[in-house]
């Protein structure tokens, strides 16, 4: 007896009742539960229904040849409707019937009647509409009963105008294809079966026959797609060696149109004239050469997720650990960037782990990169609570070790195709445990990124679990590329294979596509002589300061050092070791401390050069305060900074006038700072609370205006929090990240 659960819509609960009494003694059919709701379970019992009226005696789930080659011999004409007069019932119409039902298409009664009259047609003729088809009949040929038993739609409740445009043209692929796609999904939206039938139409176009399209863009599919230009002439050769129409090359136009929609560009109009801005865009989105044509490589780019593998790359990763001995294979390939694995081994047992030897070869010879952290990640079972906590600590530990640069992005992995199901249940309560030990462990210097497929790095990145995406892309049948655009944020996208040689050394590589948007790391943290060493980079307190005059601050990488000539006059120490870079008019840094100032002028300052926070130092003049028994706040803290160099806090940027304003410290109990951007903030612990967003507001009271975070002085203490859409402050005791990892300056910084 078939199982009953709290029923959902009481017309499907009619058709699994309806199956359940008319087959259910049958052993070829498996009962369905009679719960209400349409899913696959249902779907398969319609399908087995259908294969047991046909006569077949292995029934299955699916709608195969041998059910296909079984419709066309019973129904070669397809199923007709009934006359008025005519008062017999079969049970295909109620097959038919109940399909509508799940569907969602009226035909006049709650439950399959077993008749096909003029409601049923109309049903039929409903969803023949909605799919794009020229026929108007009602008759349910093999590609209508196929799209029946399926969990495909052609319809959407959705009616923005993305989602109607996309169900504009995959009515348009199923009305001008249907010979070699038979009915796909009218549903608004661009998932693998729309992306399939999109190179199954441009195969049609190419001149292949039913039998020779598959669907897959390989090498013949590739060899034949022509070249179209916005103004003048397109060229090609079709599959036949023939050289294209005008009417085809308009046809390419039309779906070329269709696949940059798909990929998020143009009007949505479907339509055979081109636009070179809308190519442009789309091009150098995917960091592709800017022809303003639908060429070889803006085609694969628009149709597979590896695009075009034989293009050059600048970016890559890989397992080989970079020696002196190998590192000329980069250069002389001209490889600039690099993703390599913070810890772990390759199958053979040798170690592919970082170093702070490798990374001094890739600094010096100019290559940058971008950390990689893996421990397994390739399976579904992988992604746990536990795991995501113990990667978020390791990877810290990892990154503290190697003295990664403030603000580097690491990338997790998930380095299998994980359904979309499986990024709802496993990976997004993985990264967001993940982001907030990560956060917590490496006190916010580092930021976290995802490596995936499309769909996956979108869906964490749009979670807010991550700020960069490093994609997949080489895995192009993954479900989680096959349909989906490129993540807006992508900084590295993995294309293919390969092994790169010179000077009779090679190197087997991953490409990478480069798209600008995050350059990885070109520095350790300084591990210099005097007190500039990494275990006590953080250990004393700092402030955040703004240079508000209109001269540069040079830089150094080092201080050492020197004996004084009269002290305390002369400092005992001096910057060298070369400018790493200026510290610019209207910039903000974070100054730390040093013992006696009376004694040593020169600080270690943190620094964003436009590209990279960096760590380095800088000359102060020391100046005496007032010779008063309490001098005033701006005297005891001038007596310490540079002359024109004024606590962060107490300046205000002004982005209508693009102008700063400057305040006194006891103008005011308190201020309050503008979110610009993404930032993390901490209890008095330490512990990660989670992210100000842009349009939250921050309270800092008078006394912490110079009181960044003792043992992190990347943030600055916090009194209050108003989250956007808030009318007021909740008090809250702990610190913020000032992001300097954005950028120094302006409105491009995260705090203003």
């Amino acid at each position: 007896m078939a199982e009953k659960t709290t029923t959902g819509d009481p017309y499907v609960y009619n058709v699994q009742k309806w199956l359940n009494e008319t087959y259910g003694s049958d052993s070829r059919f498996n009962t369905v539960t009679e719960n209400g709701k349409t899913g696959w379970s249902t779907i398969y019992a319609l399908t087995r229904a259908l294969q047991i009226e046909l006569g077949i005696q292995s029934t299955a789930d699916n709608f195969g040849n041998g059910t296909q080659n079984a419709f066309k011999s019973k129904f070669p004409n397809g199923v007709k409707q009934q006359s008025d007069d005519d008062k017999s019932s079969d049970n295909v119409y109620g097959i038919i019937q109940g399909a509508l039902i799940c569907k969602g298409y009226d035909f006049g009664a709650n439950t399959p009647t077993c008749h096909f009259y003029g409601g049923t047609g109309g049903a039929i003729k409903k969803l023949k509409a909605d799919a794009g088809l020229a026929d108007t009949s009602s008759t349910v040929t093999l590609n209508v009963m196929k799209a029946l038993l399926s969990m495909d739609y052609f319809y959407s409740y959705d009616q923005s105008e993305k989602t109607q445009n996309i169900i504009k043209m995959q009515r348009y692929l199923n009305r001008n294809y249907e010979a070699y796609i038979g009915i796909r999904p009218c549903d608004g939206v661009y998932a693998r079966r729309t992306s399939q039938a999109l190179i199954f139409a441009i195969q049609a176009e190419e001149g292949m026959t039913t039998s020779e399209a598959n669907g897959n863009c390989g090498p013949a599919t590739k060899r034949c797609l022509p070249t179209l230009s916005v103004t003048g002439s397109s060229s090609g050769t079709s599959y036949k060696g023939q050289a294209y129409s005008t009417d085809s090359i308009n046809k390419f136009k039309t779906l070329a149109n269709i696949a940059l929609y798909f990929n998020g560009f143009g009007s949505g109009e479907l339509t055979s004239n081109l636009n070179e801005n809308t190519i442009k865009s789309f091009q150098s989105k995917y960091s592709i050469t800017a022809t303003g044509k639908i060429d070889y490589t803006t085609w694969l780019s628009l149709l597979i997720s590896c695009g075009d593998t034989d293009r050059s790359a600048v970016a890559c990763d890989c397992a080989t650990i970079i020696t002196t001995d190998n590192v000329s294979v980069l250069k002389n390939n001209n490889y600039k960037y690099i993703g390599r694995y913070l810890s772990g081994y390759i199958a053979s047992g040798a170690s592919k782990a970082l170093s702070t030897t490798e990374l001094q070869v890739l600094f010096k010879n100019g290559i940058r990169l971008f950390p990689i952290h893996q421990r397994s990640a390739n399976k579904a079972s992988y992604f746990t609570v536990e795991n995501a906590q113990a990667d978020a600590e390791s990877a810290a530990e990892y990154a503290d070790n190697l003295k990664l640069q403030f603000g580097s992005i690491i990338y997790f992995a998930v380095d299998y195709d994980a359904t979309d199901a499986e990024i709802s249940s496993l990976i997004l309560p993985y990264f967001k445990t993940l982001y907030s030990s990560f956060m917590t462990a490496g006190k916010g210097k580092y930021r976290v990124g995802v490596y995936g497929t499309r769909n996956l790095c979108t869906r964490v990145c749009n979670a807010g679990y991550a700020c960069s995406s490093f994609v997949s892309d080489m895995s192009t049948g993954f479900s989680g590329n096959l349909g989906f655009p490129i993540p807006d944020n992508w900084a590295f996208d993995q294309f293919n294979t390969t092994t790169i040689s010179s000077g009779g050394k090679s190197i087997e590589i991953d490409k990478d596509g480069f798209s600008g948007r995050y350059e990885g790391i070109a520095q350790e943290y300084s591990v210099a002589d005097g007190d500039c060493n990494h275990t006590n980079l953080y250990e004393g307190g700092g402030r955040i300061l703004i240079n508000m005059t209109e001269s540069s601050v040079p830089v150094y990488a080092k201080k050492m050092p020197v004996m004084p000539e009269v002290a305390p006059v002369v400092p005992m120490y001096e910057p060298t070791g070369g400018i790493i870079g200026y510290i610019k008019p209207h910039d903000f840094y974070v100054r730390y401390q040093v013992s006696s100032p009376s004694m040593d002028n020169v600080h270690r300052v943190m620094f964003n050069d436009g590209k990279d926070v960096k760590i380095g130092y800088i000359r102060e003049q020391y100046v005496l305060p007032s010779m008063t028994l309490n001098p005033t706040d701006d005297e005891a803290v001038k007596a310490q900074i540079l002359v024109g160099h004024e606590p962060f806090t107490c300046v205000e940027y002004d982005q209508a006038s693009d102008e700063y304003i400057l305040h006194k410290w006891d103008d005011t109990s308190s201020r309050e700072i503008y979110i610009n951007k993404p930032v993390p903030y901490f209890n008095a612990q330490g512990t990660y609370v989670g992210m100000l967003n842009k349009g939250d507001y921050i309270k800092i009271n008078r006394g912490n205006f110079i009181n960044p975070g003792y043992t992190r002085p990347w943030t600055n203490r916090i009194d209050g929090i108003k989250k956007k859409g808030s009318s007021s402050f909740t008090s809250f005791s702990g610190y913020a990240s000032i992001g300097i990892e954005y950028a120094s300056q302006g409105s491009e910084r995260a705090w203003y």
